[in-house]
């Protein structure tokens, strides 16, 4: 079974006008993911494949299109884990790598760490020969337009491949007019993203309560009930805190569940057996 989960982000809707470009590139990442598996190649490829899609287009806050911070520059976060191995990359603050995914994957890969920061993450890119741009490549004039409003999303993919490896990985610019130096839930194991021999999840949302319900992690817990009762019910937990996110996630059966207690959240999907992703809010 081959399957793939993505999301672009948890919150409210910016503009009508974005509803539709926004799905569609959903359902771009996810056929993209998905022909990755098609191929035979690992469920990292696909998951990354996905993410780097999101990374690339401005409407999506990751990558080109971040939020800025109160200094009024990016500083983006990403993280990455494969289920099988439980092996992490995580990095935050980046300014200047391209796609932060592809280096969150290097840390993963070729470091002896999992997490990497700042200045030491971007010095790790430049040896990996991962591309560097300027700050400004990532600012756009939509979001020096949201610069003070108080939204909260992410982009993420949960990806298994034909030998039942699950991985996730995820990638954002946080919260606007985040203090300098501010760590979201997106690299952080457990709270942004989880994934091990039975199931993969990603969160999306006010990254300070993801981390206070530790979330993607929190699925674990009620993993018996089968995935779709599982994320309802870590949702449903956050709720009582009064926390407010979205979750995407799959099981090592191909079984596809989403959930957020949101006004929105994007996503799309395709396993075997679908022509076309299907995707919505």
């Amino acid at each position: 079974m081959k399957a793939i989960i993505v999301h672009g982000g948890a919150g409210k809707v910016h503009t009508k006008e974005e509803i539709p470009p926004r799905i569609e590139t959903c359902k771009k990442a996810a056929l993209s993911g998905f022909e990755i598996l098609k191929k035979g190649e690992t469920s990292i490829d696909a998951a990354v494949e996905a993410v780097k899609i999101f990374e690339d287009n401005p409407l999506f806050n990751a990558g080109k299109g971040s939020y800025l911070t109160e200094k009024g520059e990016v500083e983006m976060d990403a993280g990455i884990m494969n289920g099988n191995t439980l092996k992490i990359g995580a990095v935050s603050g980046i300014k200047h790598v391209k796609n932060p995914i592809e280096l969150a994957r290097a840390v993963m890969e070729k470091s002896k760490h999992n997490f990497l920061i700042g200045e030491g993450a971007e010095e790790f890119a430049l040896k990996n020969n991962l591309p560097l741009v300027p700050n400004e490549y990532f600012i756009t004039e939509r979001t020096k337009k949201l610069f003070a409003d108080k939204i909260h999303d992410t982009v993420g993919a949960v990806a298994l491949d034909e030998k039942g490896v699950i991985s996730v990985a995820v990638s954002t610019g946080g919260t606007p007019m985040k203090m300098s130096g501010r760590v979201g839930d997106s690299p952080l194991v457990g709270s942004g993203f989880y994934a091990n021999e039975r199931f993969g999840a990603v969160a999306t949302g006010i990254g300070e309560d993801i981390m206070r319900a530790v979330l993607t992690f929190r699925i674990a817990l009620y993993l018996e009930k089968g995935i779709n009762t599982a994320i309802k019910e870590a949702i449903a937990y956050l709720t009582k805190i009064n926390g407010k996110a979205g979750v995407i996630a799959l099981d090592k059966n191909g079984n596809i569940a989403f959930e957020y207690n949101t006004e929105m959240m994007f996503y799309a999907f395709m396993k075997d057996g679908m022509s076309d992703p299907e995707g919505g809010i």
